[in-house]
């Protein structure tokens, strides 16, 4: 057994690493785990946008990043089904940019800087039991080697993504029966990227984007309809080159382009949980709940979820009171980082199922400047996501 730590974190993805920044540089003692040996593969956009750099910044690890060969890029292009298009340029609304890196870099360069601030990175941890004091969740039982490890705290934070188990052992998952998506990435060589700008193309069965990667290549993450990949003919390698050269506007750089890495996925894709704290723990980033928010800005809400889930859990550590009761801040948090941002995201899930109604959005947004500047830092996360929820605003981008 462990000795006891005053927060035991489990999984150390971009959430769990900025959980352990902020607790750590607050001076308490933290546990970092994770199932894997870091630098290691992980399914993702791989897409950090212009709000995910400033907290990269606070969480001293942008310079890292940039040293580490990130791609820097100007924005998105968004492609409907129809071949209309628009322009997410956070340069030309606000001087900013986006950086795509991979998640193999990326968080080992994250593990890196928790333990120069003395984090206790545990990698090869595999975690099989919760354990409790009465109701309290009071530390977790994990295997390295096939042998037993008990890894105590005052308090346990689940930050171990989409199939999270700490929310499966504490029995916190809930159904969610649409959308029921597959993610698929890979990165490619020899696709040659427009203007500096990544991409987003859309069809009626799926979407894909484009996110330019260290070293040259890029990263091409697909969402397909489950159904559609459980009645594929051939391989998963197969089918994925196939789907990328589904989308026009790709065909042929695709065709000309080569994948280098395997084919990751995850899913199904949406995902939800009773709550997201309780007596001794906490969930942040996939583990707290996902739906896909289409502009790939994963990675931003992993990253700030962490800071508030520091904020929370370290003031509760400070005032000793690690209950349900101390933790619920932590909820209003949250929902006022998320919620809008949350609505928002149905609500362009609902101009996806569309086709129709994404080519008319996309090529009336094209042609209203001041439209696309707001659509653009909201995706940006560097505006109020509610304000494209207002009947004034959708009434603006809709008009005939």
């Amino acid at each position: 057994m462990s000795a006891g730590y005053d927060a035991v974190i489990v999984g150390a993805g971009p959430a769990g690493t900025s959980t352990a920044i902020g607790l750590a540089g607050r001076g308490f003692r933290v546990a970092l785990l994770d199932k894997a040996r870091f630098p290691r593969v992980k399914p993702c956009a791989e897409y950090a946008n212009p709000e995910a750099m400033r907290v990269l910044e606070r969480l001293g690890l942008l310079n890292d990043v940039r040293a580490s060969g990130a791609a820097v890029f100007r924005g998105m292009r968004v492609i409907s089904p129809g071949g209309s298009s628009m322009t997410l340029d956070f340069d030309a609304d606000a001087g900013r940019h986006a950086l795509g890196l991979s998640r193999w870099r990326l968080d080992q360069l994250a593990v890196e800087r928790c333990r120069s601030l003395g984090v206790d990175v545990m990698e090869g941890y595999h975690v099989r039991e919760v354990l409790r004091a009465g109701e309290r969740v009071v530390g977790v039982r994990a295997t390295r080697r096939g042998e037993p490890v008990d890894v105590t705290g005052r308090i346990v934070i689940g930050a171990d993504g989409h199939h999270s188990a700490v929310a499966r052992l504490l029995e916190l998952d809930l159904p969610l029966r649409w959308p029921r998506r597959i993610g698929l990435a890979a990165h490619l060589e020899g696709y040659p990227l427009h203007c500096e700008m990544g991409e987003m193309h859309v069809l009626p069965t799926g979407y894909c984007g484009i996110a330019p990667q260290e070293d040259g290549r890029v990263n091409a993450a697909m969402v397909v309809d489950m159904r559609v990949f459980e009645r594929r003919a051939g391989s998963v390698e197969a089918f994925f080159m196939s789907e990328l050269r589904a989308y026009p506007e790709m065909a042929e750089r695709a065709r000309a382009a080569v994948r280098v890495t395997p084919i990751r996925g995850v899913g199904p894709l949406a995902r939800r949980v009773a709550h997201n704290h309780g007596d001794g723990f906490l969930l942040v980033g996939d583990a707290a709940g996902f739906f896909d928010p289409f502009t790939g800005e994963g990675i931003y809400d992993a990253l700030h979820g962490g800071e508030l889930a520091a904020q929370a859990s370290g003031d509760a550590l400070e005032c000793g009171d690690t209950s349900a009761r101390g933790l619920a801040p932590y909820a209003d948090l949250r929902r006022e980082a998320f919620a809008a941002k949350r609505r928002a995201a149905w609500l362009v899930q609902a101009f996806i199922r569309s086709p129709r109604l994404m080519d008319y959005a996309v090529a009336r947004i094209a042609s209203r400047p001041r439209v696309a500047s707001t659509m653009t830092g909201v995706l940006g996360d560097y505006r109020e996501a509610g304000v494209v929820l207002s009947p004034g605003f959708l009434w603006r981008t809709l008009r005939p």
